[in-house]
């Protein structure tokens, strides 16, 4: 089986990445938000399924946090459906210092979640997911 690209993940929910090396944020063209976001930030906890993160720790990819910064802003009004894309990475301390774009990571479309934007302070953000 091939390797899920990024750029092939955001395809599949009918989005095209603006930049495949630090875009994390789409717009599909039935107007959800399509986000990819970490594995270890992705979070289960008594039956709430939530990913959660702050845009201030993103310090090593200005470019797609301020991307995702407007996608955010505009989701506040908009209430978009949230489709999630998870990267995967062997390496926590890397992505947690900010250096998950320069690590080796495979990707998980997940079409059996979708979420809301339930929190952005214009810093930190939360999406809610629910099973499809």
């Amino acid at each position: 089986m091939a390797k899920l690209t990024l750029t092939r993940a955001f395809a599949d929910y009918g989005a095209t990445l603006i930049n495949a090396r630090w875009s994390c944020s789409e717009v599909a063209s039935d107007k959800s938000l399509v986000f990819s976001g970490w594995d270890h930030l992705l979070h289960q906890k008594g039956g709430r399924v939530y990913y959660e993160d702050r845009l201030s720790r993103w310090t090593a990819n200005p470019l797609g946090r301020e991307r995702l910064r407007t996608h955010l802003t505009a989701a506040r009004s908009t209430k978009p459906k949230i489709r999630l894309i998870i990267a995967a990475a062997n390496n926590q301390p890397a992505v947690d210092a900010g250096q998950g774009s320069r690590i080796p990571k495979t990707f998980i479309r997940r079409n059996d979640l979708v979420g809301e934007l339930t929190l952005f302070d214009d810093d930190r953000f939360v999406f809610d997911f629910r099973p499809v």
